[in-house]
């Protein structure tokens, strides 16, 4: 089955989604294979109708559902099916008990369900309005939307709140009319041709509010002086809806050069500051603090990201997995997580708030230096500088599965 959220797949341009749901019509949201993978069909609460109710129904074949903010949870007084403790599902996709409106009939029709449907999108609605249980199964959007949760919920209430509307949408997966799956990726694109609906991804929504949005704060600066760095002025940033803290040290005048030397560094523990011979990490953190040193001008972004992206209690048992013969890719993927699961876009966004347009980044990542990373942000890497840490043959496997497997641009030279 093709994914999804294949990026292959023409997908739309977001203000052609915001338009479509301003004028009442449904989109397709697509997800990621590591999730659900699968589409969903989403239109505005506020303009349902029974023959719209009807071709979700008919073309898309999933679960109905609306999804809604805490604050229309609250004012209806609409309850989680089961509490967080006994949520077991795989996405964690908080049900709320199911609904009709009073007047709505037996609730079942095309025109009984959007009655209802329309009624959650009514800011006059009361919690008497409706009965329970019913047809319409509310589902409750995590604070913070799609940059909190990657879901279609999330997803549903931030297109529907960047379109101008009200964050109350209607939702319903496609299923295949091929076989007895869900809708692939081929058939989403089959299904967007022949309705002229506009496809946008998850990935996409999430790229939209991180350029539209600032989501790093200055919380405190201070200068300190270093053992053998001189002075760097370290900023600590806040980041809405995340609870990491990450942090910028700058050495000198940004502005003073056109492109300053720039290293984006994901934390380390065992790296950083236990000096491990396992990895390149701590080696290259020192590396790029010393050469911007030298260069009088320059920052680290250091972001807390540890063990690429899984955390420290997870890398360490990936660690002990290594000792087993894993390589550092496979011991992630054995642990349940992607190879890699950092996001460097909060670091973008920092060193946009340090007024930077153009950088030079020491890093052996091709894929740090990526137009795609940048695109939208007024950024540009000029230049990517190489930062090779001494060889050692305890990190020589290391080195060789970055080198291979994740496309870093490393010697081949073996270790001394």
């Amino acid at each position: 089955m093709s994914d999804p959220a294949n990026t292959n797949h023409p997908t739309s341009d977001i203000q052609d989604i915001f338009e479509q749901l301003r004028a009442g019509k449904p989109v397709i949201v697509t997800d990621s294979s590591e999730r659900e993978n699968e589409g969903d069909f989403i239109v505005a609460a506020e303009a349902i109708t029974p023959e719209i109710v009807q071709f979700l129904l008919r073309h898309g074949g999933g679960e109905l559902c609306v999804s809604l903010d805490q604050e229309v949870a609250e004012r209806l007084e609409l309850k989680p099916i089961v509490g967080p403790e006994e949520n077991t599902a795989p996405n964690k996709t908080q049900f709320l008990i199911p609904i009709d409106h009073k007047d709505s009939g037996s609730g079942v029709s095309a025109e009984c369900r959007a009655i209802t449907i329309r009624a959650l999108s009514d800011e006059n609605s009361q919690a008497s309005d409706f009965v329970r249980p019913g047809h319409i199964h509310p589902l409750l959007a995590k604070q913070g939307g799609i940059l909190r949760r990657a879901g279609h919920t999330e997803a549903t209430g931030d297109l529907l709140q960047m379109a101008g509307l009200k964050p109350v949408g209607v939702l319903i997966e496609i299923l295949s009319q091929k076989g007895f799956g869900m809708a692939d990726a081929d058939e989403l694109r089959e299904i967007s041709e022949q309705f002229k609906i506009p496809i946008i991804s998850t990935a996409e929504v999430i790229r939209h509010r991180y350029i539209n949005e600032k989501l790093v704060h200055r919380e405190v600066e201070v200068p300190i002086n270093t053992k053998n760095y001189g002075i760097a002025q370290v900023i600590g940033y806040s980041v809405e809806h995340e609870n990491q803290q990450p942090v910028a040290l700058v050495w000198g005048d940004l502005s003073s050069v056109e492109a300053p030397l720039i290293r984006m560094h994901s934390s380390c523990f065992t790296g950083d500051l236990l000096e491990s011979l396992r990895c390149d990490c701590g080696d290259q953190l020192h590396m790029a603090m010393q050469a911007i040193f030298q260069e009088e001008v320059g920052a680290v972004v250091y972001l807390p990201q540890e063990g690429r992206g899984i955390g420290l209690i997870p890398k360490l048992k990936a660690y002990v997995l290594q000792d087993q013969g894993y390589d550092t890719v496979e011991a992630n993927i054995k642990l349940g997580f992607k190879a890699d699961t950092r996001d460097f876009t909060v670091g973008v966004q920092i060193l946009k708030d340090l007024g930077l347009t153009k950088v030079r980044l020491l890093t052996n990542n091709p894929k740090k230096t990526h137009s795609d990373v940048y695109t939208g942000f007024d950024l540009e890497v000029v230049e990517q500088v190489p930062i090779v840490a001494p060889p050692h043959k305890d990190r020589e496997f290391y080195l060789q599965t970055k080198r291979d497997k994740m496309g870093h641009i490393l010697p081949t030279t073996p270790a001394d």
